[in-house]
């Protein structure tokens, strides 16, 4: 007999009889789940390190040595697990997956037919083996956290391909609110995040910011951030109320400095030291003050402002005063400081002339260039406009789904060379003869041929003009044919 089959079969013995003693895991049932190895006695370092799950196919080539498939369903406590399947292998084929400490259901297959089926641990920084150690009579099922040399064999073993973290692990999801959102990747351990990972903030679908070595806890992220616009941010970010500390201060590229309260990344109410030296103390509204507050120049003199929102161009009396000025009454127009009332009324005066004068000329030249309209029924010109609506290029399709109001959906495509792009947005309408109010909801803007997501994006709601004869909708100026 040919002494390289027998050397072969003296293997595959040794191999099921080393196999004798690990039946637990060597079942087409469900065994019972191990319990997670203690973590206390491991150091950081390598409770953050991921493991290795290596699927490896008996290098002989004696029996069923093709077909053989291990699927990865779901891990016991970690996030952002993505579960897949391995492609077919055959004997002295080896795929190795990196993974976060875990108990993970893995199923084994050739040909279809279930082999095994069970939780494997996955332990820092240690590889775990599943091998399909087959023979001529039957298959077995081997789990191995050691090197076997019975199913090593250097001249027949093929390369490994190793899939790195970031395909058997998706980005978790720390918050998603207004317009930013916060997506952690980093070690975790049997559900835990531990170590040090990264934090990617975005805006509406922009870079915002990244956090670097970031370490999350109940109460706060820290970490090394960095901002996409240049900011620089003094104080720690709440992870419960996802938002800055509350008198962090943040300072801008062009000067702007701001400390108080915030909303997520952005100033609400405190003082806002803008690049000329002027100090707003109130409501801000991206990095603009807002509401009720006081403004100070940096001469010394201030001003109460009832909403800071007409700054810089204040028209009116306001109650001012300063170190060297008397509490009283100052007086402005367009931003400029008045010498009193009587100037603020004649300018007040000449506005109202000028607009007054300006109405009537307008509603002569309408009066003059319009035809009579027709009386208007409850159901007349835009309020009969439903269906799909294409723009005369073909590239902008316009949905409404029922007349007078509804919901309605805009797509278009544009190009970019060779490269096409589309642009999709939902919103709701309600309409008047004439007119239709649209409130948008979020954009997205893809590649059409592949369907990835460039970015994301809102469109200012409002009303706009709108004529519609039966075939014809003219959308906000733009003509689209039923």
């Amino acid at each position: 007999m040919d002494r390289r089959y027998l050397t072969v079969m003296a293997k595959t013995v040794g191999a099921t009889l080393l196999g004798l003693t690990l039946t637990a895991c060597q079942t087409t049932g469900t065994p019972q789940t191990a319990s997670p190895p203690a973590q206390n006695n491991l150091p950081a370092a390598e409770i953050s390190d991921p493991g290795i799950l290596q699927f490896k196919i008996n290098p002989s080539g004696v029996g069923a040595y093709y077909g053989w498939q291990m699927q990865i369903t779901k891990a016991a406590r970690n996030k952002g697990f993505k579960p897949f399947t391995t492609e077919q292998l055959s004997a002295g084929q080896t795929k190795e997956y990196t993974l976060w400490p875990d108990s993970y259901t893995v199923t084994v297959y050739r040909l279809g037919d279930l082999k095994y089926n069970g939780q494997i641990e996955i332990h820092p920084g240690e590889t775990t083996v599943v091998y399909a150690d087959y023979g001529l009579l039957s298959d077995n099922i081997v789990i191995s956290r050691q090197i076997d040399p019975f199913r090593a064999h250097p001249e027949l073993d093929t390369t490994a391909w190793r899939a790195p973290i970031s395909t058997t692990y998706e980005p978790e999801t720390l918050f998603a609110e207004r317009e930013f959102r916060a997506e952690y990747t980093g070690p975790q351990n049997n559900g835990e995040r531990v170590g040090e990972g990264t934090v990617d903030i975005t805006r509406n679908g922009l870079p915002f910011a990244e956090i670097l070595n970031a370490e999350i806890t109940d109460e706060k992220i820290t970490g090394d951030i960095t901002y996409a616009d240049g900011r620089e941010v003094d104080g720690d970010y709440q992870n419960a109320g996802h938002q800055l500390t509350p008198g962090s201060t943040t300072k801008w590229p062009d000067g702007t400095v701001f400390t108080g309260s915030y909303t997520l990344f952005e100033p609400q109410d405190g003082e806002l030291k803008m690049a000329d030296g002027t100090i707003w103390q109130g409501p801000v509204r991206e990095r603009k003050p807002f509401g009720q507050g006081r403004l100070t120049r940096w001469e010394g003199d201030w001003m109460d402002l009832p909403d800071g929102s007409v700054f810089p161009g204040q028209t009116g009396a306001f109650v001012c005063g300063g170190e060297m000025v008397a509490v009283g009454e100052c007086y402005y127009y367009g931003g400029k400081k008045l010498s009193g009332p009587e100037e603020l009324a004649t300018l007040m005066e000449r506005d109202r002339q000028i607009a007054a004068k300006a109405a009537a000329g307008k509603a002569a030249q309408e009066a003059a260039t319009q035809s009579p309209r027709q009386p208007e029924t409850g159901q007349a010109g835009c309020r009969n406009a439903s269906g799909t609506f294409n723009d005369n290029t073909g590239n902008s399709t316009l949905r409404l789904d029922s007349p007078g109001q509804g919901s309605g959906n805009f797509i278009s495509y544009t190009y970019g060379g060779a490269a096409r792009y589309r642009f999709e947005i939902g919103f709701t309408f309600t309409t008047t003869p004439d007119s239709i109010s649209v409130t948008y909801g979020n954009g997205v803007y893809s590649d059409a041929a592949s369907g990835k997501v460039l970015q994301r994006m809102s469109a200012p709601s409002g009303t706009v003009p709108c004529r519609y004869d039966g075939t014809v909708l003219v959308f906000d100026g733009v003509e689209y044919r039923r």
